[in-house]
């Protein structure tokens, strides 16, 4: 994950510019679908390099990728003085959505124990499948985020209209 990361956060500062924003987003909830669906058709007796490392790197790619996006989209729309605020509220949105789904999905696990310990995990792993094909059916419909780009801070835009 670490190498994932690394090679991510380069590839990141590389093509923020030259994506827009919603394409970025659509990769990053498919490195998470890619990720749960792995660990979900995952056999009882895996390959490391062929399950658990594709899964490990795509989850990296996911979470890397939309934190990117909403940090430059943060920076680049929001007021000097709300910038720490939106950060926030971006940070506790994604820690929460995490928290609350890990929740559902211990009660998936939990409902389909009788099935035994692997088909109950695959139960839940199949729940975050499901949501993040929904996230992605969600982006595709509704989320339109521009290309990153050197541009003036709302309070340089601000000003210049100010004068004009």
């Amino acid at each position: 994950m670490v190498l994932g990361g690394m090679t991510i956060a380069v590839l990141g500062g590389v093509t923020l510019h030259r994506l827009s924003g919603t394409v970025l987003i659509m990769l990053s909830t498919s490195g998470f679908l890619v990720s749960v669906l792995l660990f979900a058709l995952m056999p009882a007796e895996p390959n490391y390099w062929a399950w658990i490392l594709p899964a490990m790197v795509s989850a990296t790619i996911g979470i890397d990728i939309m934190y990117n996006v909403t940090n430059v989209f943060i920076t680049s729309n929001v007021r000097k003085e709300q910038q720490g605020i939106a950060g926030a509220y971006i940070n506790a949105l994604f820690a929460l959505g995490m928290s609350f789904f890990l929740g559902v999905a211990d009660n998936v696990a939990t409902a389909t124990a009788h099935l035994g310990l692997e088909k109950s995990y695959k139960s839940a792993f199949f729940l975050g499948v499901g949501l993040s094909a929904a996230g992605g059916l969600l982006i595709m419909a509704g989320v339109r985020i521009g290309k990153a780009k050197s541009d003036l801070t709302l309070e340089e835009k601000a000003q210049l209209t100010v004068k004009a």
